[in-house]
C-alpha cells in the first residue's frame, strides 16, 4: 500500500455520533411520536469517550442531539462527555433543527434553543456548534441567526451535499461522500475507472477548492448492496438489512485522492459518520442489538462486527494522521 503523505497535526480527525448513544434515536428525528431515548450511564459515556479519543485517535467529536431525550438530561449528558474527554479534544454539539417528517417540524422552540446554545458555549466551553442535516438546502428556520450570533466563529454544516454552497453563517462544512465512495465494487477494476466513484469524488473536491470555506470529508464504513449489480452501481435503495461494508482499502485510496486534489487551505481534515454505522450494525441481519456500534462503545469495546474491517481502516488512518511528524 502506498504510504500516506505527511499531514498537519492540526487537521481534523473526527467522528459524528449521538451524544445519547441510544440504541434507538428516532424521536424528534423522523417525527415526534417515537419513544424517548434513555440516558446512558456516566460510566458508559466515559467508556465511549475513552475509546473514540484514544484508540480511535479523534481530536474532535460531533455530538448529535435532537431532543431524543429531554433537555435537562441532555445537559447532564454533555457535561459527562466534557469531563470524559481530554481537554485537547474539541466537542461540537451537532443539532438537528428540523425533523425528517413531511412538515419538517422544528425540533426546538426558539427560546429553548437559545438557552441550550448558551449552555453549550458557557458550560461545555464549545467553541463552535454544528447543524446536522443530510437533506440538501433545507430552510433551517428562525433559530439559525440566533445560533450564529452566539457562536461568532461560525457554525459547521454536517452532511453537506455536493450541490450545496455555504453562506457566511457557516465557517466550514463536513461533506457527505457516500455515493462517491461507494460507486464501484472493486477498487482498481471499478471504483478507480472513468465514470465511477473516484472520478465523482475528485470533481467534488475540485469544486470545494473554489469555495470560501474549508471542507472536512467523510470516510465511509457502510456502503450499499453490491450483490445486485455487476460492478457495484447504486442498486436503487438504501436498506440497513442489505447494505454491505465499504470494500477494503477504499477509505485509504479516497483519502490519498482527496489530499492530492484538495487545496491545502480548503482541506479541513477527515471525519466518519458513526450514526449510520450504528443504524446499520444494529440490524438483525448484521450485528443485532447487542452487537450494534453504540452498544459496543458503551461497554468500552472495540467494534469488530459486520462493518468492522471498514471501521478499523478509518481508525488506522486517524492514528497515522495523529502520529505523523509535523
Amino acid at each position: 500500500m502506498v504510504a500516506l503523505p505527511v499531514v498537519s497535526h492540526g487537521q481534523e480527525r473526527s467522528f459524528w455520533l449521538h451524544a445519547s448513544l441510544g440504541l434507538l434515536t428516532q424521536r424528534n428525528y423522523f417525527g415526534p411520536d417515537y419513544p424517548a431515548t434513555s440516558l446512558p450511564s456516566r460510566e458508559e459515556v466515559h467508556h465511549a469517550a475513552d475509546f473514540l479519543t484514544k484508540s480511535g485517535a479523534a481530536n474532535r467529536l460531533y455530538l448529535i442531539y435532537h431532543r431524543e431525550l429531554p433537555p435537562a438530561e441532555a445537559r447532564t449528558l454533555f457535561q459527562w462527555w466534557r469531563e470524559a474527554c481530554p481537554q485537547e479534544v474539541e466537542l461540537v454539539p451537532a443539532l438537528v433543527l428540523r425533523m425528517y417528517d413531511k412538515p419538517a417540524t422544528p425540533v426546538f422552540a426558539k427560546g429553548e434553543l437559545e438557552l441550550l446554545a448558551k449552555f453549550f458555549r458557557d458550560d461545555i466551553r464549545a467553541r463552535q456548534m454544528a447543524i446536522y442535516d443530510i437533506a440538501s438546502k433545507r430552510d433551517q428556520g428562525e433559530s439559525l441567526p440566533v445560533l450564529a450570533r452566539l457562536f461568532p466563529q461560525g457554525l459547521i454544516r454536517i452532511g453537506l451535499q455536493p450541490d450545496e454552497t455555504l453562506d457566511s453563517t457557516f465557517a466550514a462544512g463536513v461533506a457527505d461522500t457516500w455515493s462517491g465512495m461507494c460507486h464501484g465494487h472493486r477498487n482498481r477494476e471499478d471504483w478507480q475507472q472513468p465514470g465511477f466513484g473516484a472520478s465523482t469524488l475528485k470533481q467534488w473536491v475540485e469544486a470545494r477548492n473554489g469555495g470560501a470555506h474549508p471542507t472536512t470529508w467523510n470516510l465511509v464504513c457502510v456502503a450499499w448492496d453490491y450483490s445486485v449489480t455487476e460492478r457495484g452501481a447504486y442498486p436503487g435503495y438504501d436498506d440497513a438489512e442489505k447494505n454491505m461494508p465499504l470494500p477494503e482499502g477504499r477509505n485509504r485510496l479516497a483519502m490519498e485522492l482527496m489530499r492530492k486534489v484538495a487545496t491545502p487551505s480548503k482541506l479541513g481534515g477527515f471525519s466518519s459518520d458513526l450514526y449510520i454505522l450504528h443504524e446499520n450494525s444494529r440490524s438483525a441481519a448484521h450485528d443485532g442489538r447487542k452487537g450494534a456500534l453504540y452498544e459496543c462503545l458503551k461497554r468500552g469495546e472495540d467494534y469488530r462486527g459486520y462493518y468492522g474491517a471498514a471501521f478499523q481502516e478509518v481508525v488506522t488512518l486517524f492514528k497515522e494522521m495523529r502520529d505523523a511528524r509535523p
